[in-house]
């Protein structure tokens, strides 16, 4: 059974707006569970609310309203208003010791060395000095730096100044990592390194990383769940697969880049002659892992005597997992037609039918589930 380190309740997060009455209110009703290592990936665009919500797990930000449990332990409580309960300051400064936090701009300190970059976060443990200069030299060792202990970050890459950070914020051994737009200030090559290391950690620590970020590549790269946020409220969840395959909001569409790809299908399927004959079905069909380097759509005509034309086909790389998707128009009599679809059920790909009516919901893009995987 998997264990939760991370569970936020209700969250709210309201700011006064100096004289006047109203409030900002940039996290509203936020509840959210991150498990044992995963990495949680949320995302939106600016003004989503995803900084403010990521900065309350550590108490960074105290919420309006709601409950933070940490590895099962309450460190923020409270309820429609009242008082709220919450760690004294050395007992949130010890749970804060196994939240590790990297940010878009790497606050280093510009006149220390890289090495002492990473022993300045090691200052208020009870190792000696040999110990920290040992530790920090360790995780130097870890994030590729280990011969560059003694550089500036100004002599730094961005991305080697963003390793040092990490370094630093593994220091004192945490448990959860919050990347909070790590990568935003890096270039594509640093971007891929840096998400390589954090899903390196992930794996060789056990550690358990919350990335927030507006880049969905960065998602696909290395999360296992996704979280979409918009004017502070959570509208999508779930795991990387379902929310890029199986999208139910319009701006987690637009996000993830389905919803352009389905108004391309659209169109060429509104131009198409004969879609929307009587013995014509208009599927999406969705699959994964070995089965995108399977023949299985040009085998339904050997199998059923049912037609089927490509009308439009993409790959993706989710976790380094290929998921393809395929707009196809399948035509044959009604029962070819059905054992089409159940064929391609127990070959393990999700089929989706598609109405090309013009006005419908999901701006002309009608779903009806035939088929799940199983």
């Amino acid at each position: 059974m998997s264990e939760t380190v991370i569970k936020l309740d209700n969250i709210d997060v309201f700011f006064d707006k100096g004289k006047e009455p109203d409030q900002i209110k940039a996290v509203k009703d936020v509840s959210l569970e991150v498990e044992k290592g995963d990495i949680y990936g949320v995302v939106g665009y600016s003004g989503a609310g995803k900084s403010t919500l990521v900065r309350v797990i550590n108490l960074l930000q105290i919420p309006t309203n709601g409950t933070i449990e940490i590895n099962g332990k309450i460190i923020f409580s409270k309820q429609d208003g009242k008082q709220a309960t919450m760690l004294s300051t050395k007992e949130l400064r010890e749970e804060r010791r196994g939240i590790g936090m990297i940010f878009q701009h790497f606050n280093l300190l510009e006149e220390r060395t890289v090495i002492e970059n990473v022993k300045f976060a090691l200052r208020h443990s009870h190792l000696k000095e040999k110990e920290i200069t040992d530790r920090a030299q360790e995780l130097l060792d870890l994030v590729d730096l280990g011969e560059r202990g003694d550089a500036y970050p100004t002599e730094l890459s961005g991305g080697q100044q963003q390793r040092v950070a990490i370094a630093r914020a593994l220091a004192n051994k945490p448990d959860i990592l919050i990347s909070d737009e790590a990568t935003s200030a890096l270039d594509p090559k640093n971007t891929t390194q840096i998400l390589d290391l954090l899903a390196k950690l992930n794996k060789e620590l056990g550690l358990t990383i919350v990335l927030i970020t507006h880049e969905m590549d960065a998602v696909k790269k290395v999360a296992n769940k996704v979280a979409v946020m918009s004017a502070g409220q959570i509208i999508e969840r779930g795991s990387l697969l379902d929310i890029f395959t199986n999208s139910q909001s319009a701006l987690t569409k637009e996000l993830v880049g389905t919803e352009q790809n389905s108004q391309d299908a659209l169109s060429i399927l509104r131009q198409s002659q004969g879609s929307d004959a009587a013995n014509t079905t208009v599927l999406k069909l969705t699959y994964e892992g070995n089965s995108t380097g399977d023949p299985i759509v040009t085998q339904l005509y050997a199998k059923f005597g049912v037609q089927t034309s490509i009308i439009y086909g993409n790959v993706e790389l989710l976790r380094d997992t290929p998921v393809g998707t395929l707009y196809v128009v399948v035509t044959g009599d009604d029962e070819s037609r059905q054992k089409a679809v159940e064929y391609l059920h127990t070959a393990g790909v999700q089929a989706t039918e598609i109405s090309l009516a013009e006005g419908s919901e999901n701006n002309g893009l009608d779903y009806k589930c035939i088929t799940k995987r199983s």
